[in-house]
């Protein structure tokens, strides 16, 4: 295995998915719902930051899932629709390796989206906080540039986006502890929405090794919907699901992946002075989860991409 042609093949996709307006589209659409909550949160009865917080970091994870999903399904297909997929495979870059290069390009673009939203879910409840409008005016200035210079002096633009990002999730993160809010769940809300990512595109590229986009994406929207409801629905008392579909859900529960382990309560990410850990294990076990159950998908993904026949 080369590490240098997944990165080559990585870096393309995620120049090619950057550069498509619907990503766009999306980030504008997420940012503009972030935005929104500030006013929904002065209409609640003294739960403002509750709702500031909840609600933003809900409208991330669904517009992650959503590019994961779109672009999970589409990039793969592309490369054989547009028949470059026939120029690449002759050369000497294995199959596995053209699907780890896919797979790492979209998880690339998604910590990206996940970074730029979340610095702006940090600037939005710090706002909502009241931290000092000479740090709410003048970071964002100084990210916008920073942004603008990267822009004029990089050559290659798409390269800037990801070391703004991180920059933009440091500052927003800095501003947000000047004042009395709960970071340490804002931050490990969005370690964990990047945890769903990485099984979700797997699961997506998956169905694209044998499928067409739409069908993907419809198969990768059902299995997280059904990852996301299978626990809950067998954990449920009384009668209302027959002893039929309790055990197919026990099964689903089993065999496809918890997307609850990514949205816990808020108790759980909550930090207390004498039990800073709890929280901290929560994240790093989901997050092992995610690794693990991604690398099974691939490895499963990779076999029956190997045995396609593109002739």
């Amino acid at each position: 295995m080369s590490v240098a042609r997944i990165y080559a093949i990585a870096l393309n996709t995620y120049r090619e998915a950057v550069r498509d307006r619907v990503l766009l589209g999306v980030l504008v659409l997420a940012a503009g719902v972030l935005a929104l909550t500030l006013a929904l949160g002065e209409l609640s009865l003294d739960q403002q930051m509750r709702v500031v917080t909840d609600m933003g970091l809900a409208s991330i994870s669904l517009f992650s899932v959503v590019i994961a999903i779109f672009l999970g399904s589409s990039l793969l297909y592309k490369e054989i629709e547009r028949k470059t997929l026939y120029v690449i495979l002759p050369k000497p870059i294995a199959r596995f390796e053209f699907l780890l290069g896919k797979y790492f390009g979209i998880v690339a673009t998604c910590a990206v989206f996940v970074a730029i939203m979340g610095s702006l879910q940090l600037l939005v409840t710090a706002i909502q906080a009241g931290a000092a409008p000479m740090l709410i005016v003048g970071v964002p200035a100084a990210l916008a540039v920073c942004l603008g210079a990267g822009f004029l002096v990089s050559k290659d633009r798409t390269l800037v986006v990801p070391l703004w990002a991180l920059v933009a999730l440091g500052a927003s993160a800095w501003v947000c502890s000047t004042v009395d809010v709960e970071l340490f769940r804002l931050l490990a809300s969005l370690v964990l929405n990047l945890g769903e990512v990485l099984i979700l595109t797997a699961v997506a590229l998956l169905f694209s090794s044998f499928s067409t986009p739409f069908l993907t994406g419809a198969f990768t929207f059902g299995v997280w919907l059904v990852g996301r409801a299978a626990h809950d629905m067998v954990a449920m008392k009384g009668r209302v699901l027959s002893p039929t579909v309790k055990t197919l859900l026990s099964w689903l529960a089993e065999i496809l992946p918890n997307f609850n382990l990514f949205v816990p309560g808020r108790a759980t990410l909550v930090t207390k002075a004498t039990a800073f850990g709890e929280p901290l294990a929560y994240v790093a076990t989901s997050m092992g989860y995610s690794i693990l159950y991604a690398a099974a998908t691939l490895v499963v993904a990779a076999l029956i991409f190997r045995r396609r026949d593109f002739l």
